[in-house]
């Protein structure tokens, strides 16, 4: 007790050893008995899907539109939705369901923004840039100003000024080795400015974990999503970053608008405790890449379940015929609607027994939400009357 009141009275005993304990936890110590422990940026727990996140089934209960091989940039032109499906772009009749080739491209179709003059600009992996709609198609190269090109564009973004913004997922690789660049390890993704779309792009932000979504805050900063922190963050005209929304239950992608000011997030896959395991044996992981094929690497995918060779988690085995809903899973569906300030108000979702996964692009017409499911190849609608 003494010593408790001596401590108390002088202020220097309690604090110096206050100080000390967390200097320990915030150096080197504190790192390593993290990594012994399991515990802090060690652990391999996920968040749940709770509140706002709450799984449901509403993708698998939303009507097919049409039926079309990995739909991806979902995207509003004008008044007509236009999507990219390997080197393909189309445009979408939500009436009909009746498709028009807009272009073909000579490599995959990687991010699409629509332009203020009703234009639609597509990225090519590789750097390729092509504008299309009525007119002829234009063509460009996506490079900064000392012409290295940029190979792996994730999003893009044309604001009303005639800037075009730019999420490159990774330095030195193309958008179909995301999970090549999620087990290195090793964030190498930046943010890009053009003036103009044909112009030389100079650098907003660097060392992103793949950033595959980008929207404009309503203060004038940049919203862009990290897939590999599973986070939304800011940044502002300085470069600096907050987090607005973070430790996500899954890897987020594309960010659009919504009709009513908020924001609608894809998600698309779900973490889960095998995949957060993995990441931290690095060993492991650069011996599974040399020698075994990327299909069946433990990590996220868009679909699962095709094949028995897929690796699998405890509890994802299927009992009496059948797959749990709630199972651990390597592909799952999920769409958040998020508020004017990037928190979510509620999801649709997928689950582990479903066969919407694989969602990397929405866009909202008319009243409903038109999905791209890239694990089940198709096009739903969800009536968003229906959700209020």
């Amino acid at each position: 007790m003494r010593s408790t009141a001596t401590a108390k009275a002088n202020g220097t005993p309690g604090e110096s050893r206050h100080a000390s304990v967390s200097s320990l936890g915030s150096g080197w110590v504190g790192a390593f008995l993290d990594r012994m422990l399991g515990r802090g940026s060690h652990a391999v727990t996920v968040p749940p899907m709770d509140g706002p996140l709450r799984p449901n089934s509403l993708l698998d209960q939303a009507g097919g539109i049409v039926r079309i091989e990995a739909p991806d940039n979902l995207t509003l032109s004008g008044d007509q939705l236009v999507f990219s499906s390997g080197p393909e772009v189309l445009a979408l009749d939500p009436a009909t369901g009746a498709l028009r080739q807009m272009g073909r491209m000579e490599g995959e179709v990687c991010a699409m923004t629509a332009l203020a003059n009703g234009a639609a600009l597509a990225a090519i992996s590789g750097g390729g840039l092509r504008t299309f709609g009525d007119a002829a198609v234009s063509a460009g190269l996506l490079a900064d100003a000392e012409r290295r090109v940029i190979r792996c564009p994730t999003a893009l973004l044309a604001g009303s000024d005639g800037r075009l913004l730019v999420a490159e997922g990774a330095r030195d690789r193309l958008p179909s080795q995301w999970r090549a660049d999620l087990l290195c390890g090793k964030p190498t993704g930046a943010l890009w400015m053009l003036d103009r779309w044909d112009a030389p792009a100079r650098p907003l932000a660097s060392g992103l974990a793949w950033p595959s979504g980008i929207a404009w805050h309503r203060d004038g900063s940049i919203v862009v999503s990290e897939a590999w922190a599973h986070r939304l963050v800011r940044i502002d005209g300085q470069g600096r970053r907050s987090v607005l929304l973070g430790d996500l239950p899954g890897y987020p992608s594309r960010i659009s608008p919504a009709a009513d000011g908020g924001w609608w997030l894809c998600l698309f896959a779900p973490r889960s405790q095998l995949v957060e395991f993995v990441l931290r044996e690095r060993e492991y992981c650069e011996r599974m890449m040399a020698q075994i094929p990327e299909r069946y690497w433990v990590a996220p995918a868009l679909a699962s379940g095709r094949d028995f060779r897929e690796p699998m988690q405890g509890g994802g085995i299927k009992s009496m015929g059948r797959l749990k809903p709630w199972a651990p899973t390597r592909s799952y569906g999920l769409v958040c609607k998020l508020d004017a300030d990037f928190q979510p108000l509620w999801s649709a979702h997928s689950r582990a027994d479903g066969r919407r996964h694989g969602v990397t692009s929405v866009a909202e017409l008319g009243g409903c939400l038109y999905v791209g499911c890239q694990g089940s190849d198709e096009i739903v609608s969800m009536n968003l009357q229906a959700q209020q």
